[in-house]
């Protein structure tokens, strides 16, 4: 059964280096840290993504950023097939894609 669905759409081009502090956590953080050193287009598709499901998750359940969850809580990682998905929660799906300077995010709770 669906408990709640959420999708979240980030104009990349409106990200900067700065505001990573603010949504990825120490894990996605270094891996952000590593794109920016290689691609850093790549690296701002992986912010945008992340921004992204983050958002889209929080409407999903119902909660806002100002309310006590803090984006930084949230990790995205990868599951055994190489999908994202959230740490410590498997009660959901999640999809992300980056296009044309966008990056857009669902998630499924259920």
């Amino acid at each position: 059964m669906m408990k709640g669905i959420g999708i979240d759409i980030v104009d990349i081009s409106r990200l900067s280096e700065k505001v990573a502090d603010k949504i990825l956590c120490k894990k996605e953080m270094l891996e952000f840290k590593g794109y920016l050193n290689s691609n850093k287009t790549r690296a701002m598709e992986f912010l945008g993504g992340r921004l992204a499901a983050k958002e889209a998750f929080l409407k999903a359940v119902g909660v806002g950023i100002y309310n006590g969850i803090s984006l930084t809580e949230l990790q995205v990682v990868k599951d055994q097939f190489g999908n994202p998905t959230f740490k410590d929660n498997q009660s959901c799906f999640l999809s992300i894609t980056h296009d044309a300077g966008v990056a857009v995010a669902i998630v499924v709770v259920y």
